[in-house]
């Protein structure tokens, strides 16, 4: 078997490769320096561990790009490091009919859940307000509900990332409520209901995450009307696609105290554009789509390639397999 790896992970993992095949051929390469001639010495391989890192580097430098969909062509597996499908170089990939191809999806979802419940705290205890009288030197004690207590958690989008928030959620006495496209039963939470209950929720939202994918169904389903009919002192958090809000009606709603707060890891565009009225939005927190950065991010995609190329071995499905 032939695979092709970064040299950070050949660095960490090789051991466990060959734990799996002695005389397994690993091919590791610099994921920013495809004129390094290792990159065009690379054959026709079984699988590919495109981790985070050449996933950030076509990203970030374009020049990238087609060299990397070269490599990728000669893979008949490849393992990426990101949760969605819609980076360009992914959606490259998969216009390459046989190459199978399975995303990260869940890896990400404990950081990102951490992310959710330190924004919810965060708005809860009156941090930035606590900040703001430090700053002036100014001993004010705070009163009001600093309590998570029976506040209702709306989840909408209940995959992996909203199971995570729901264990958390949980853990603090709330009352959690999941929302996909058909309901289901779970542990995590008190209900999972079908998409058909949502707007019925609204005005018992204290705090509603969205953890959505980008499609036709979900772009802008967070909009003027869906926020007029909100709880005004709830507060929004994102943490799937950016697409799903309509970025004016919620700059709107924050302003006019239609709702409370917002919490924004991601949108639209990004890097957000300067004109956003996102930026100057009452009580909206926006961070660069880093919610699911963690040192254990790279462990965590390295164990799902590893267990993915013994099931190759095996014959057994993959895990993660995407198909459209």
């Amino acid at each position: 078997m032939r695979v092709v790896i970064s040299e950070d992970t050949n660095n960490f993992y090789r051991s466990e490769l060959l734990s799996i095949d002695p005389s397994m051929e690993i091919f590791s390469i610099n994921p920013e320096d495809p004129s390094n001639p290792s990159w065009v010495s690379v054959p026709d391989s079984d699988a590919f561990f495109m981790s985070y890192q050449f996933l950030f580097a076509a990203r970030d430098h374009p020049e990238i790009y087609d060299p990397l969909l070269d490599l990728s062509k000669r893979m008949k597996f490849i393992q990426s490091g990101f949760a969605g499908m819609d980076a360009p170089i992914l959606q490259g990939i998969l216009k390459e009919k046989n190459i199978l191809v399975a995303n990260a999806s869940s890896i990400y979802a404990i950081p990102i859940s951490h992310y959710v419940l330190s924004q919810i705290l965060r708005w809860n205890k009156r941090i930035d307000q606590h900040i703001e009288l430090q700053q002036a030197k100014n001993w004010t004690p705070l009163g009001g509900d600093g309590e998570l207590t029976n506040k209702t958690l709306v989840i909408l989008g209940y995959g992996g990332i909203g199971r995570e928030v729901a264990k958390l959620g949980k853990s603090f006495g709330m009352r959690v409520t999941g929302i996909r496209r058909s309901p289901i039963d779970d542990e995590y939470a008190d209900e999972v209901l079908g998409i058909d209950h949502f707007q019925e929720l609204l005005p018992l939202i204290d705090y509603l995450v969205l953890a959505l994918p980008d499609s036709n169904e979900t772009r802008d389903i967070i909009n003027q009307n869906i926020l007029k009919k909100i709880n005004n002192s709830a507060m929004l958090i994102n943490v799937g696609r950016g697409s799903v809000v309509n970025e004016q009606d919620l700059s709107d709603a924050l302003n006019n105290e239609e709702i409370s707060a917002a919490a924004l890891d991601t949108t639209k565009i990004e890097p957000l554009e300067q004109s956003s009225p996102l930026w100057t939005a009452k009580n909206c927190f926006i961070s660069a789509h880093d919610s699911a950065h963690s040192l254990l991010s790279l462990q965590r995609a390295f164990e799902l390639f590893f267990q993915n190329i013994k099931n190759i071995q095996n014959g057994e499905p993959i895990k993660n397999l995407y198909s459209e």
